[in-house]
């Protein structure tokens, strides 16, 4: 049996915040390989087909590889027409996202650190070929991340090749590829970075890019501007110490006149530096802007590649891709896929309708008007999957009587998820945890009283108060409220605001189900629906806040975990976790794969106790197509995650 895969996603980048949408990652899908077949049981064996057609609504642009991983060519369609033509050593398998070889062969060496390196060998899978026929070795990936280097790539190119971390890549011989690392890389720089990222045929690329290398900065300047950037910071270091002792001493003493010029001086000698950074950095930044824009417009006419799919033709709203067999990637089962641009969502459901197209691919999912419309017909397969755009319950742990984890838990006794999600209707589904994928989930992990009656949650989340010190005049029952709560220090609970993006109405209604349930308890929460900028304000910038109700678009790596709550990074929520912060220090200090997802196991542990935010609801994507079939029941993000999966879909002959 054939096996199925597509091109590799790289790192995907938190999108924090967004009021009432979700924004979709520009990186390349996940992948499969070696994925057995799930036919539908009236289904026979299929049989390869020709054509197949995938609606989609923007223009996708023939810009260079170059280009299309960096900003200048970030365009959601060119990857989904383009993103699949080029290899990756390895890859994450749909649905459930292991991370695995593709043009490599077998697992990357252990990387040893020494005095000035950490390193660490691939091999690459043998007989690999590019579409000239040409073998694929060790040089074209030295090539590839040594030039993004080089050139110091944005977006993509610098998610899987970090110049700040990643120093070179040797070819040890044909098929062994040698990596050289500042210091001790992360597995989000190593197995979901530097090995995820795409390879170029060198041989087609470094004489068309001969040119642009030529502009590039000279190559002493960029070390002079580190060194001087690090006398700036000695020398402002002694200002500081030398500022500070004037104020120990007499205005008018000898010691003080003499330690005051020569701050003076250091400070002069201070600008003075300065201006020298500002001035070679503008240089520097001049060139290198030159140089990458000289290598984004380099033509790629015939360009050797190495995916399932390869270029075909752009004909005015048609972009068509030749399938290309034989590769790791897998065969796909049709010979061409078809992309047709519509002009807008109703044309492409009459086209659906009208069975012109086999699929619809739309990043943030259709409206319901459009869901509407196709929902009842039988030869027109709907699907609904749980996306990463996910909303959370805030609490501000800088006031006290918010801070304790036992509310936490109790309020989140009396959110019953399923209830929320019946009020919030079809768009969305219970999050039952903090993370999504698979390979990350810890699924021995639930929020309390999942799976029990509303008067068993009630009683729950009394007992869980009760505990802790916390009291009230009159306990809560199933028919009253409890009257006058107070926390364990004696003093009656405050009233608090519950900060909500007055522009998502599914938002004001969960918030409002969310005050409902609270009061239940005789906890005082008043809804206050805000402008979306100013809530971000009070929960980021000023800190003036209670409780707040927040939407994030979640990564596949689930670094956020400590991005939100650990005093190195911006902690909105002033959640002080020691257990956490030594979990986050020790998964940021290995390399190792099967370690890293012990830490985040443990992280979802410690977070499922405290619940610094409360997991609430994700929205839900919806997928419409016919005429194929996938070898999943679903995943997450639905088919745009998979730039429509053409590699996966099945004919239904």
């Amino acid at each position: 049996m054939r096996p199925l895969t597509l091109s590799m996603a790289l790192a995907i980048a938190i999108l924090v915040g967004c009021a009432g949408t979700s924004d979709v990652s520009l990186t390349p899908p996940p992948t499969l390989t070696d994925t057995p077949l799930i036919y539908p049981s009236s289904t026979p064996t299929p049989q390869r087909a020709p054509l197949l057609r995938i609606a989609i609504f923007g223009e996708a642009t023939t810009t260079n590889v170059w280009a299309l991983f960096d900003e200048a060519g970030a365009n959601y369609w060119n990857y989904v027409t383009q993103a699949s033509y080029w290899p990756r050593l390895y890859q994450l398998a749909p649905p459930s996202l292991d991370f695995e070889p593709a043009t490599a062969k077998g697992m990357p060496s252990p990387l040893i650190c020494g005095a000035d390196f950490c390193t660490a060998t691939v091999t690459l899978q043998p007989n690999l070929t590019w579409t000239n026929g040409s073998p694929f070795t060790a040089e074209d990936v030295a090539f590839t991340v040594n030039t993004s280097l080089q050139f110091r790539l944005a977006l993509n190119w610098q998610q899987a090749y970090n110049p700040k971390l990643l120093d070179h890549v040797k070819a040890q011989d044909g098929t062994t590829v040698k990596y050289y690392f500042k210091g001790m890389p992360t597995v989000a720089d190593w197995q979901f970075g530097a090995l995820q990222g795409p390879i170029v045929n060198q041989a087609y690329w470094q004489p068309r890019i001969d040119d642009a290398v030529s502009l590039l900065p000279d190559e002493n300047l960029l070390p002079t501007i580190q060194e001087l950037e690090r006398e700036f910071d000695d020398l402002q270091t002694q200002v500081d110490d030398l500022n500070f002792s004037l104020n120990t001493m007499a205005p008018a003493s000898t010691v003080y006149q003499d330690t005051s010029k020569k701050a003076i001086r250091f400070q002069e000698e201070l600008n003075s530096i300065a201006n020298k950074i500002d001035k070679y950095r503008a240089e520097y930044e001049s060139k290198l802007l030159e140089a990458r824009e000289a290598l984004f417009v380099l033509a790629n006419a015939n360009e050797p590649t190495l995916g399932a799919w390869r270029f075909s033709s752009r004909i005015d709203d048609q972009f068509e891709n030749l399938a290309n067999l034989g590769t790791p990637f897998g065969d796909p089962w049709f010979d061409r896929v078809r992309y047709i641009t519509y002009p807008n969502e109703l044309a492409a459901v009459q086209a659906l309708e009208n069975n012109e197209v086999d699929l619809i691919l739309i990043p943030d999912g259709l409206l319901e008007l459009s869901i509407s419309l196709l929902e009842n017909i039988p030869s027109i397969t709907l699907s609904r999957t749980t996306s990463h755009s996910v909303r959370f319950l805030a609490f501000n742990h800088t006031n006290p009587y918010l801070a304790k984890p036992a509310l936490h838990q109790a309020l989140a006794c009396m959110i019953d998820l399923n209830v929320l999600s019946e009020k919030l209707g079809d768009n969305t589904a219970p999050l039952p945890g903090f993370v999504l994928d698979d390979p990350w989930r810890a699924e021995e992990n639930s929020l309390p009283c999942t799976g029990v009656t509303k008067d068993i949650r009630l009683e729950h989340a009394v007992a869980i108060l009760k505990g802790a010190g916390y009291s009230w005049n009159l306990e809560p029952a199933p028919n009253s409220a409890g009257t006058n709560f107070s926390h364990p220090d004696g003093n009656t609970m405050p009233g608090f605001t519950l900060l909500v993006s007055e522009d998502d109405p599914l938002r004001v209604k969960a918030v409002k189900y969310i005050a409902q349930q609270a009061n239940l308890l005789g906890l005082s929460l008043e809804v206050h629906q805000s402008d979306p900028d100013d809530l971000l304000y009070s929960v980021y910038g000023s800190g003036d806040y209670d409780l707040a109700l927040l939407g994030w678009h979640l990564s596949t790596y689930p670094s956020y975990l400590c991005d939100w709550f650990t005093p190195a990074n911006q902690n909105p929520f002033a959640y002080n976790g020691s257990k956490l912060n030594a979990e986050c220090e020790s998964w940021n200090a290995t390399s190792d794969l099967d370690k890293a997802k012990n830490h985040v196991v443990e992280i979802q542990s410690i977070l499922m106790q405290d619940l610094p935010i409360i997991p609430l609801y994700a929205a839900v994507h919806t997928d419409f197509y016919q005429n194929i079939y996938y070898p999943f029941d679903d995943i997450l993000d639905g088919l745009s995650r998979l730039y429509g999966a053409p590699t996966l879909a099945i004919p239904i002959n």
